[in-house]
């Protein structure tokens, strides 16, 4: 009788919807032992053709911002109306030991309660922005797990909008009311890789503050030159629990809106497109790495260097023509 794949009763139970089962999917995933790679590659490719369902929401801003409280009152109201929500968090690592806190569960006691809902921290680890295959391959299997909507977490380093538009459908940036002068803390690049912008924290004596930033943005992206229609700023409150509803329902309206103009599906194609790119590119410097057989060329080209024979880059380019 032959052995039966253990990663065949995980897909299945992942399938199904079971918490457990995703989450020890996505340990196998995320593992960087050898022994592992292999069968969560299984894993992967028994569950792929049930991916594809479900919208992934990145929500991204500056430490501070709220962004677990905001996603608590979101995904609140969403399993609160049937719909079963992942939530993807990325914790900063540190940069001495590797460990990260893993706290969003414990910032949103609620929905992490409900049993519509999934909430997964992960470490950032050494990645810019905090994403990386393993969240890319984490969004895929909570999409067949039946989970629907997928929200992502950023670090909100400044470099996880830029990753996260590789692995989401729309981008969220969450910003505060400034102090003084408004327009000191807009970086347009990041405004322009944002579908939707929020002022949070709009409650209390911050409520006026927050309505003025919100058309500051407005001025600002108006002027924007990058941009072919310039995304909707909004103002919202998770601890008053306003403008939440009306967030949604605009992510949901940019979503009909992509999908009719064919833009979300030529979108996931490029993601396709550079995931497999950036993939190899990694593959290729693991392997390049690791390869012993140039030892003896690296020591070589290290003493024409030295000696004033040849550039450090002409020393890389002949390494390169040795490894291939």
């Amino acid at each position: 009788m032959p052995a039966v794949d253990p990663t065949e009763s995980l897909a299945e139970g992942i399938l199904t919807g079971e918490r457990m089962r995703l989450s020890q999917g996505i340990t196998l995933i995320e593992s960087t032992l050898e022994s592992d790679r292999e069968a969560a590659q299984r894993l992967l490719r028994r569950l792929l053709p049930n991916t594809g369902r479900a919208l992934r929401v990145a929500v991204t801003g500056a430490p501070g911002v709220g962004k677990s409280t905001f996603i608590e009152a979101l995904g609140g109201q969403l399993v609160a109306s049937g719909n079963r929500v992942a939530v993807l968090t990325i914790d900063p690592s540190s940069p001495q030991t590797g460990g990260s806190i893993l706290g969003d569960k414990t910032r949103m006691p609620q929905l992490a309660k409900h049993p519509n809902s999934f909430i997964r921290p992960s470490p950032s680890g050494s990645i810019a922005g905090g994403l990386s295959h393993a969240t890319r391959n984490a969004i895929l299997l909570c999409d067949a797990a039946g989970y629907n909507p997928i929200l992502v977490e950023t670090v909100g380093t400044g470099q996880g909008e830029y990753a996260a538009r590789q692995m989401v459908d729309l981008i969220l940036l969450l910003v505060l009311a400034h102090a003084g002068d408004e327009l000191q803390g807009i970086k347009r690049g990041i405004l322009e890789t944002a579908d939707l912008i929020a002022v949070s924290k709009a409650d209390g004596p911050l409520q006026e503050k927050a309505s003025l930033t919100a058309k500051t943005y407005r001025r600002a992206l108006a002027l924007s030159p990058n941009r072919l229609g310039s995304p909707k700023v909004m103002i919202t409150s998770a601890l008053e629990h306003t403008g939440i509803a009306d967030i949604w329902e605009t992510i949901r309206e940019l979503e009909r809106t992509a999908k009719q103009n064919g833009q979300f599906d030529q979108q996931r194609q490029k993601q396709i497109r550079l995931a497999i790119f950036e993939t190899a590119k990694e593959l290729l410097l693991k392997d390049f790495g690791k390869s012993e057989n140039l030892d003896p060329d690296l020591q070589e080209l290290q003493k024409q260097v030295i000696q004033g024979e040849c550039t450090v880059h002409e020393a890389a380019r002949m390494l390169l023509r040795s490894y291939f």
